[in-house]
């Protein structure tokens, strides 16, 4: 009796108020089996928080965490090129790096709005039935960031299988061998996740992200935090872009989200790529993106295009381009 009050007490003080609640609702009988399962399933989520914040921050966490603070503090005064939506975000993640622990961040409600989509089973199914030998090694996770496991293969998450779908639409339909590759250009690199998948595939040239300030923060950190070593250049400012004609730009529902002046500046300063994927949504704020991209590809008709309607996401597209070298 004494140990189970003894453990009553204990819960008490270390699980979070969420969680005894959590609980107590499943408990309840009178409600429903739905409501009871939701409840189990955020509970599992917040254990598995709490499991990390337990831990003991390592040497190395604890230099990239400082690196990553110095980083966010230094950027008041950086002009970024972004929606008044894009300012609130990172504003909302400048606010969570510095108040909650980093190893979570793949579990922050600003990070899941922006940077995270779980694979639909499509996709999984695609990487698996087409040259899975190359594609479970590049995704297999790190853990960084504590992501959820993906549930139909434990060694992975679902943003690191969409991710990889992404780029298999362009390196398999072109096809591309990307450790071959020279320079890539990505327009908005999310933590990091894309830069990761293609240096795990063997890609070893420059890589160029062009992002907001604290989003680039985020990225080295991530980067520097799952051991990648890689070429990696950061860019907040058109400006100081100084990649033009890259071999591969990659844009995954980023430069659809931007003001129409950013991407027609960002375009031109990055000339004539020799590979293009760009995956976009119909329309973004009031901007209609089909239009958009129509217009494009009409203005670069030295490429070979196609632009088709993701099947199992629709009022969502892939346009891939190769450059007619001819």
């Amino acid at each position: 009796m004494r140990k189970k009050l003894f453990l009553k007490e204990f819960c008490k003080k270390i699980l979070p108020k969420q969680i005894i609640n959590l609980a107590n609702k499943i408990k309840n009988k009178s409600i429903s089996i739905g409501r009871r399962i939701e409840a189990l399933k955020i509970i599992k989520s917040n254990l598995e928080e709490l499991s990390v914040k337990l831990k003991k921050e390592t040497p190395d966490q604890r230099i990239y965490r400082t690196e990553l603070f110095n980083s966010i503090k230094n950027i008041d005064n950086q002009r970024a090129e972004c929606t008044s939506l894009w300012d609130k975000y990172r504003q909302d993640i400048r606010r969570y790096i510095l108040k909650k622990d980093l190893r979570n961040f793949l579990r922050w409600d600003p990070v899941i709005e922006t940077m995270s989509a779980g694979a639909r089973k499509p996709e999984f199914d695609y990487l698996l039935n087409y040259n899975w030998d190359k594609w479970s090694p590049a995704i297999t996770e790190t853990w960084v960031g504590n992501p959820p496991k993906y549930k139909y293969w434990k060694k992975s998450s679902g943003n690191f299988i969409n991710t990889a779908y992404n780029l298999s639409r362009l390196i398999d339909y072109i096809p591309i061998d990307i450790k071959q590759a020279g320079k890539i250009v990505e327009f908005g690199g999310g933590y990091g996740c894309m830069a990761k998948l293609v240096n795990n595939l063997g890609f070893r040239e420059k890589y160029t992200i062009f992002d907001i300030p604290e989003f680039l923060s985020l990225q080295k950190y991530y980067l520097h935090s799952s051991n990648t070593d890689g070429n990696f250049n950061f860019i907040s400012q058109t400006e100081k872009l100084d990649d033009s004609n890259p071999d591969i730009f990659i844009a995954t529902w980023s430069l659809s989200e931007s003001p129409v002046e950013l991407r027609d500046e960002f375009l031109k300063k990055i000339g004539q790529p020799k590979y293009v994927l760009i995956a976009y949504q119909a329309v973004f704020e009031t901007i209609d993106n089909v239009k958009y991209f129509d217009e494009y590809m009409k203005n670069n008709q030295d490429h070979d295009w196609i632009n088709y309607e993701i099947k199992h996401l629709p009022q969502n597209y892939y346009l891939i381009g190769k450059r007619n070298l001819n």
